[in-house]
Formats: C-alpha cells, structure tokens, sequence
C-alpha cells in the first residue's frame, strides 16, 4: 500500500460555502445543555419564523477572512441554567467542532443571550 504523504497533492482549491460552516454551527449550539433556540437576528428573520419558514441561519452571524472564522450567535437558554455556563460551554463546542471538521482557525465566538425560555415545569416554582 502506497505512503499517502508521498502522493502528490493536485492543484486546485477548497472553498468551503458559508452554508456549511452554518449548518456546523447550528448542529453545534443545538447540542448544547440549556440552549432552546436560536433567536433571530433581525426582525425580518423573526417574521419569516411565525409564518413558517425557519432557517439554521437564523441567530448565527459568521465572518470569514483568510481562513479564520469569527462567529456571532443569539440564543434563548432555559430559565434557571446557569447563563454564563451555558454560553461558556456554546463558545467552546462551536470552536471545537469548526476547527475539527473543516479544519478552520476560529478566532472567536459571541454568544449574545437574546431571551430565556420558561418552561411550564418551571413556572409552578418560581
């Protein structure tokens, strides 16, 4: 079996859609404890959420330059979690799994908490 380092790499470039590093994103935050949703950027993406049109880009701001991503996200987290925590541990997966999957410098993420979600188990002990 041939040495894969050895091979030659062909000419050429990757782009990488901003599309993709979208979905990453979103897969990311969603996984996260105490996150609820994304919440809209604008009131544009707000109005499209109550007629019925969602997209993962909504609550996810991305800016490439020179292969180094910085990324700004708006969530609703659950009431009663631990806010700081939460957003700690959304910074931390998103970098990890940009850099891991597409192999991208992320030089930071924002987590800008847009709203806190109560829950109707919660509401009977507040």
């Amino acid at each position: 079996m041939a040495n894969l380092q050895s091979q030659p790499v062909p000419g050429g470039r990757v782009r990488i859609a901003d599309n993709a590093i979208v979905t990453i994103v979103h897969e990311a935050v969603r996984s996260c404890y105490g996150i609820v949703d994304l919440a809209p950027r604008s009131i544009g993406s707000a109005l499209s959420r109550r007629l019925g049109f969602s997209s993962e880009a909504r609550g996810i701001d991305i800016s490439v330059i020179d292969n180094h991503v910085s990324i700004e996200l708006s969530v609703v987290m659950e009431y009663g979690t631990p806010i700081f925590t939460v957003a700690s541990n959304v910074m931390q997966a998103v970098k990890f799994q940009v850099e891991r999957v597409l192999g991208m410098d992320v030089e930071r993420v924002n987590v800008n908490v847009d709203g806190l979600h109560v829950s109707v188990s919660s509401r009977g002990t507040v």
